[in-house]
Formats: structure tokens, C-alpha cells, sequence
């Protein structure tokens, strides 16, 4: 068997979920407030596009790639949405920059949040219950979300068939970038950036802390409205009950307290957080058919390889 024989084309479904990504992610960069970077932004999306879509100079390069490495592209091609997601969080600030100026919109947030819950849970909880082990506990389960990511598709990889795999990255990689496209078009800032973080106490946890060096590495502004940490969590739950059904109940129970820490850390709005369970789960409930929809029907029977 050939090279060629042996490895998935370009154009799979979770290709053509990046590609169209990238390219309503580079629309923003047609607006007149990008940063200096932005050229090498847009080449990076028209590269994502020419590989998510297989055209010719993409697969080209693939299948050079595939006849001298095959097993080392079978693994690339299946695992590079997992890597990607990190670089595709990083450039939201200057994607919402270029369409906004800075502008964000929680103020339209704050109200509802106030309608909703008759105060402001993301700067009273923590105030009312200033409890340590209440506090490291909510922002371990706050932290898991990493872990919520990773675990999933490991487990899946390792234990299932590799259709179940790939239809499992499918359903996660559609819910970040629902929550990305919502991140670049209706930036939120969220609690977090607005008010003073939870304090007296609670601040002297080594969980705490870490969660604070953590987001002030790494965290994007303008990120909070829906919440990806809630969306992301209740999407993995479903798709676990789907593909790997013994990890579905941890993962309930994680999402249940990531949600919490959220909004005790004062990270996200309690409105985010509902938002996110919302389209986290819409999301997933919605992908097998979306994942249908975009398979080849040359290439539907190389997904059981």
C-alpha cells in the first residue's frame, strides 16, 4: 500500500472547520484598527485556509510529507487541532482590536448579570464566603480546565477507534471557535479586568496564586463572554459520554466546579458562565451532524483507518 493509500487527505472535516475560521477570523483584519503585526496574521490565516481546504500547493507539501513519513503524518494530522488551540487564543486580542479599537462590551453584560442574579456573584461570592479550602478547592477545579482539553482526546485516542477520535477533536475544536468568533466580534472583558480580585484570605492559597500567575501569563482580553473554560468543559462531558462513557461522570463533576470557580475567582461573569454551558453543549449536541455534513464522500472510508 502506497504513501498516498495510507494517510488522510487534506479537506477532512476538521480541516474545513479551521479553514472557514480562518477566514471569518481574517475578515476582522479588514478593519481599520489592526495592530503592526497584522500582515503576518493574515499570511498565517491564508496558510491555514490553503491546508484546511487542500488546495494545490497544501497538498502537495502533504503528500511529500506523507511518502517519506506516513505515521509521522497520520499523527500530525490528527493531533495538530489540539496544538493549534493555544495560537488561535493568543491572536483574539489584536482579532478584536482591529475591529473594535478596545472597545468592549461589558456593559452590556453587567446589567444583565444584575437582572439575572439581583447583584454581582463574580465580586460577592468570594466576599461572603471568604473560606480557604472553599477557595483553593473552586480554583483547583477552575485550573482542570487544561486538563479537561488534554484528557478527553488521549483517552479517546488510546482507547477507541480512530473515527471516534477524530469526530471527538471535531467536537471540541467547533467548540472553541464558536467561543473564538463571539471573543472577536463581541469582545467581553469580563470581572477580572474591571475590579480588584478576591482578596483577605483566600489570596494567601498556593492554588489561588497559581491560578493568578497562570492567567496573568497567558490570558486574552476580551475572552470572557461565553465562558470557553464552562463551554469547553460541558462539551467534552457529551462527547466523553459519546466515546469514552466512564469519563463522562468526572467530567460532569468537573465542569459543575470549574463553573464555580469561574465565577468565585471572579474570572467570568455567572452570566458567562450559563452562556457557555449554553453554546458548549449546543456545540456538541450539533457536531456529529456538522461533521457529516463536511466529510468528502471520496475519503468518509478512510475515517475508520
Amino acid at each position: 500500500m502506497n504513501a498516498e493509500a495510507r494517510i488522510r487527505p487534506l479537506g477532512q472535516p476538521v480541516d474545513r472547520l479551521l479553514a472557514a475560521y480562518a477566514v471569518i477570523g481574517a475578515a476582522a483584519l479588514l478593519f481599520p484598527h489592526r495592530t503592526p503585526s497584522w500582515p503576518w496574521l493574515l499570511l498565517l490565516h491564508g496558510v491555514a485556509v490553503t491546508f484546511g481546504f487542500g488546495l494545490v500547493p497544501a497538498r502537495n507539501a502533504w503528500l511529500a510529507l506523507a511518502r517519506l513519513m506516513p505515521r509521522v503524518a497520520g499523527l500530525l494530522h490528527d493531533w495538530y487541532p489540539v496544538a493549534l488551540i493555544p495560537f488561535l487564543y493568543a491572536e483574539l486580542p489584536p482579532l478584536n482590536l482591529a475591529v473594535w479599537n478596545g472597545r468592549y462590551f461589558d456593559t452590556v453584560i453587567i446589567p444583565v448579570e444584575q437582572a439575572l442574579f439581583h447583584g454581582q456573584p463574580s465580586r460577592e461570592w468570594a466576599a461572603a464566603m471568604p473560606l480557604l479550602p472553599l477557595s483553593e478547592m473552586l480554583h483547583a477545579f477552575y485550573l482542570s480546565y487544561y486538563l479537561i482539553i488534554c484528557a478527553p482526546p488521549l483517552f479517546i485516542y488510546l482507547s477507541a477507534t480512530r473515527d471516534e477520535f477524530r469526530r471527538a477533536v471535531f467536537a471540541l475544536l467547533l467548540t472553541f471557535v464558536v467561543h473564538y468568533l463571539f471573543f472577536i466580534w463581541l469582545p467581553v472583558q469580563g470581572p477580572r479586568y474591571l475590579f480588584p480580585a478576591p482578596d483577605g484570605v483566600i489570596s494567601r492559597g498556593a492554588v489561588y496564586n497559581l491560578t493568578h500567575r497562570i492567567l496573568e501569563a497567558g490570558s486574552s482580553r476580551g475572552a470572557a463572554f461565553p465562558s470557553s473554560h464552562v463551554g469547553v468543559a460541558v462539551a467534552q462531558t457529551i462527547t466523553a459520554w459519546r466515546y469514552c462513557r466512564r469519563l463522562s461522570p468526572v467530567l460532569a463533576i468537573l465542569a459543575v466546579g470549574l463553573a464555580c470557580g469561574a465565577v468565585y475567582g471572579g474570572f467570568h461573569y455567572a452570566t458567562d458562565a450559563l452562556a457557555g454551558a449554553g453554546l458548549g453543549a449546543a456545540a456538541a449536541l450539533f457536531a456529529p451532524a456538522l461533521y457529516r455534513r463536511l466529510a468528502r464522500p471520496d475519503t468518509r472510508s478512510a475515517d475508520a483507518r
